[in-house]
């Protein structure tokens, strides 16, 4: 969950940073929606998937989400280009990714 809110705050000031002088509504509700939706739906896949014994190599494809998720909300909801949505959902998932390879990091610095 840290990741997520830091993912989450990092997406925001980088919105708030490129969307400067529109008015679009895109707040920080919205770049928390961006991270946690996916972040949970793939939790709970996670889950079924351990469940129903499915091998967790293919969940791979889930990350996918970050992407596809804010580039639909941003089309869709707030009415953005394509282009537009598609540059910022994979801001997003660029964001997410760096977040996660930072965790990781840190948490093997410290278990070694």
């Amino acid at each position: 969950m840290i990741q997520a809110l830091l993912a989450s705050g990092i997406v925001f000031g980088l919105l708030k940073f490129f969307e400067r002088d529109k008015d679009r509504g895109l707040d920080g509700f919205t770049s928390i929606t961006f991270v946690l939706v996916p972040a949970l739906l793939i939790f709970l896949l996670t889950i079924g998937a351990g469940i129903a014994g499915i091998s967790q190599q293919f969940l791979i494809v889930l990350v996918a989400l970050y992407f596809m998720i804010p580039m639909l909300m941003l089309r869709l909801q707030f009415e953005l280009s394509w282009k537009q949505s598609a540059q910022y959902g994979l801001l997003v998932l660029l964001v997410v990714i760096a977040i996660d390879i930072l965790f990781y990091i840190m948490l093997s610095a410290i278990a070694a």
